[in-house]
């Protein structure tokens, strides 16, 4: 009889738990309580989990191989009380690590709370690619019901079970898993799903945004909308700083769109100090002789979100205890945490992707960087970021003058929508109005990717 992982054991159970690396033993993620008397931690074990918890009983699901479901505890939220009936609306942003979503009232307009949770399907990988590849060998359906079930979750975040109309967007991927389509064309060149056109579905009643092409979807022509760069007369930048990055140009009339794959790091995720931007994190660091950091809500902190690894990534190359090829020379403590070389390289590939699709839009609309007028740049930390971070490590040209940070764009974006401010007509003006690049597929985006591992300001 064949022995399963643990971790493929809940999966099949529909038991969630994180697994960025797709359960290959990289990300330490997937830690689960094993009661009575657990085996001997492997040495994946003993690199990945404390030693505190290795004695408690820790293990990777991902590595415990059973015939049976042990009794364990797998790590959970809280779930939050209930709202009263109301007439609500709901908008929810199903991104690659993390599905958000927003209740709103909907006979004023206004927002009554904000949630998020993990997307279940980290289980089978922290990237879209890694998930695609599970859909199309087997696993569609179980992909499906772990989004569904991470959705349900956020309803529960929010303290609701029915709402009277929903607006939904993400990347194509996503949007594909939610309404039940195959992902199997984005396993290959041109990378291209079913949904184009936004549509309105029936259970639940709800409104899905349309795709700008490739990995480029709703959450990104949401994301343009919410961020007032398309009522500008001079050029602007949009960068959705993501594990599915999404990066637009706003230029003559048109908007030039490309995706990268940069990575769960940015949100927090893979990461063996990082940390969702969630009370505890630490979202900026400082030094003066010490390393002094600053948490969100001021709690103790938990692990680094990006923003905040990304002032550590400064602090270090200004005092040369980093090289700019991202290689440590020292060994760096900061509030317990030590830093480890495998994150430096992981947001090393995350930033590098990021540099590479600003780089080949200004290149492809032959455009300074001093001539944009306004770069807005969103995700899961966008409010938490240093401008002047982000210029010494080369994700944004120096030249770029400014920079406007701006929390749930895309959700703002759904929420325009539920309250009249858009209708699916001008939704579909601004898709059209995109130009989706195929970054990937450029003849030199491996020179600018490799260009852009390195550490330095640009112009």
């Amino acid at each position: 009889m064949k022995t399963d992982t643990l971790l493929s054991l809940l999966q099949k159970e529909g038991i969630f738990v994180d697994a960025s690396c797709g359960g290959k033993g990289r990300c330490g993620r997937c830690k689960v309580l094993i009661k009575g008397n657990p085996r001997p931690p492997d040495e994946i074990e003993k690199l990945l989990i404390p030693d505190g918890l290795l004695k408690k009983g820790y293990r990777l699901a991902c590595r415990y191989k059973t015939k049976t479901i042990s009794e364990i505890i797998v790590p959970r939220f809280k779930l939050s009380k209930k709202i009263k009936n109301r007439n609500t609306g709901l908008a929810i942003d199903i991104g690659t690590t993390v599905i958000k979503g927003a209740l709103v009232d909907l006979n004023n307009g206004k927002i009554i709370k904000i949630a998020k949770v993990l997307n279940p399907q980290q289980s089978w990988g922290g990237d879209i690619l890694t998930r695609v590849g599970f859909a199309i060998s087997g696993e569609y359906r179980l992909l499906r019901e772990a989004l569904i079930k991470g959705i349900n979750e956020l309803k529960s975040h929010l303290g609701i079970s029915n709402v009277e109309f929903t607006a939904v967007v993400g990347n194509p991927v996503m949007l594909s898993f939610y309404l039940g389509e195959s992902v199997k064309n984005f396993a290959f060149y041109p990378f291209e799903g079913k949904l184009k056109k936004g549509i309105y579905i029936k259970n639940p009643p709800g409104y899905v945004f349309g795709c700008i092409g490739g990995f480029v979807g709703g959450d990104t022509v949401a994301g343009i909308i919410a961020s007032g760069l398309l009522s500008n007369k001079k050029s602007g930048l949009y960068i959705d700083l993501g594990t599915n990055g999404e990066i637009a140009l706003i230029a003559d009339k048109k908007i030039y769109a490309v995706s990268t794959a940069a990575g769960p790091a940015f949100e927090g995720v893979g990461l063996i100090c990082g940390s969702l931007a969630r009370s505890g994190a630490i979202e900026k660091v400082e030094y003066r002789k010490k390393f002094k950091v600053y948490t969100i809500d001021n709690k103790p902190p938990i692990g680094f979100c990006a923003s905040g690894f990304i002032d550590l990534l400064t602090i270090l190359l200004k005092n040369k205890w980093l090289t700019e090829y991202g290689m440590l020379r020292r060994e760096i403590l900061v509030s317990g945490f030590k830093i480890e070389q495998m994150d430096i390289r992981k947001l090393q590939l995350a930033i590098g992707a990021i540099h590479a699709g600003v780089k080949f839009l200004l290149d492809y609309a032959g455009m300074r960087a001093s001539k944009i007028e306004t770069t807005v740049i969103t995700g899961e930390f966008g409010s938490h970021l240093n401008p002047d971070s982000l210029k010494e490590i080369g994700i944004i040209p120096s030249g770029i003058k400014k920079i406007v940070l701006k929390n749930h764009l895309p959700i703002m974006g759904a929420i325009e929508f539920l309250t009249n401010r858009l209708t699916p007509d001008d939704i579909e003006m601004i898709r059209k109005r995109a130009v989706h690049l195929e970054l990937a597929m450029q003849r030199d985006f491996q020179k600018r990717f490799v260009e852009g591992l390195i550490l330095r300001p640009w112009n």
